[in-house]
């Protein structure tokens, strides 16, 4: 623990955020119960307005699967990522030229002729291909209100991250609007009023179910009408129905790159639970009706074993996760993902003292942050980033890539 008393100053604070491996322990970890609730300042980052692009959504991740959440009010975009979701399939890389390039390239070093060297060494030596397979996004999960206005169409992202719909900022304040991301309870929530009627969704993701939950509640019985919908920027994809009415499945073949086809095969299934009202398939969307409460649960899957073994059932790994999660309810699902959270980020604790700007959206804390006055953000940052790693890596899990991961 750093004391608050002793003054803040932004050298220290840097050094101090650089020794953060220092503040792990390797004894055992007391249980949340017993560790005070942090400052909200330190541990929720919170805004007054929807993302307008995917570097404003809010991660939410188990380290197998993860999902970036906008916080649209019309209309949410879930943007959906499984760990295993690289392009391409089993390869070898080796050139098979470079054994015998091998001496050839050695003798041009010897005598000077580095250029030479370099080509040949580029041309017969290097992997083929040279680059290496790139990560992509499963799709996106779509939650609009019926008779909601037009939106943008989906796009490709530029960092190949295939994706995304960028929602558009709202061009007036919407009542009572607040989105938030508790670090400390791994928890995405937004708020919202419209037609007197106070909204509310929750977005968590499960290491012990494996799917990602969305609860999405109203002050008012039976004011929830939902369009869900999957959507992909896969071309070998297709949405069909699931094993019941309430159900929809986005199945297909990850995409080729850099000359290698693709070979893993994937499942997206969504299942939506209503309370009061009614849930039924249309197409490929489910339409919900005069709900008074909704759970969504979602499950994703590729045919990955190993490096070298992709003869996986996606298929068969979803239906065992929805059917599982669906009899637990979102209640024990979020409880058990805050709990398997905290015993993780609860492990660390730092606290650099509050400023003025602490009570303020993190927008424009980070906006004054050059003013030095708000050192809870120096917090925030570090706790932002301890999250993140346990979002995106788990034992078990593939590494964090940093790539939506």
């Amino acid at each position: 623990m750093v004391d608050p008393e002793a003054g803040y100053d932004r050298r220290e604070a840097l050094a101090v955020l650089s020794a953060g491996a220092g503040f792990a322990t390797s004894s055992p970890v007391a249980a949340s119960s017993d560790v005070p609730d942090p400052d909200p300042a330190e541990t929720i980052l919170w805004y007054t307005q929807p993302a307008a692009s995917w570097v404003e959504a809010l991660p939410v991740g188990n380290g197998r699967i993860g999902v970036m959440v906008h916080g649209g009010t019309d209309r949410e975009h879930l943007q959906l990522n499984e760990d295993t979701m690289w392009a391409g399939g089993p390869y070898d890389p080796v050139s098979p030229e470079a054994l015998a390039a091998l001496p050839e390239a050695r003798n041009l070093v010897f005598a000077g002729k580095f250029a030479e060297a370099q080509a040949l060494v580029g041309t017969a030596v290097m992997a083929r291909p040279l680059r290496q397979m790139p990560y992509g996004t499963i799709g996106t999960l779509v939650i609009e209100r019926p008779g909601a206005p037009a939106s943008s169409a989906p796009s490709p992202s530029p960092s190949g991250l295939a994706s995304i719909v960028t929602p558009a900022k709202s061009p007036i304040p919407i009542a009572g609007y607040r989105r938030e991301l508790d670090l400390d309870a791994a928890v995405a929530r937004t708020r919202w009023s419209r037609d007197g009627v106070e909204y509310r969704r929750e977005v968590v993701a499960s290491p012990r179910d494996q799917v990602i939950a969305v609860r999405l509640i109203a002050d008012r019985a039976g004011a929830i009408d939902a369009d869900l919908s999957l959507i992909t920027p896969l071309e070998q994809a297709r949405v069909e129905p699931g094993q019941s009415g309430a159900e929809i499945v986005l199945a297909g073949r990850n995409a080729a790159a850099h000359g290698v086809r693709g070979a893993l095969r994937f499942e997206t299934r969504v299942r939506a639970m209503a309370t009061g009202g009614a849930v039924r398939r249309e197409g490929d969307r489910l339409l919900v009706r005069g709900a008074d409460e909704l759970m969504v649960l979602v499950a994703m899957a590729t045919s990955y074993r190993r490096f070298d073994d992709v003869t996986g059932d996606p298929a068969s790994i979803t239906q065992g996760q929805i059917a599982a999660a669906a009899r637990r309810g979102y209640g024990r699902i979020s409880r058990d993902a805050t709990a398997a959270h905290r015993a993780l980020f609860r492990r660390v604790s730092l606290h650099l003292g509050r400023g003025p700007s602490a009570n303020r959206p993190t927008d424009r804390r980070v906006r004054d942050g050059e003013k030095g006055d708000d050192p809870a953000l120096a917090t925030l940052y570090f706790n932002y980033a301890r999250y993140m790693l346990i979002a995106c890596s788990r034992p078990g899990s593939q590494p964090a890539n940093l790539q939506g991961m």
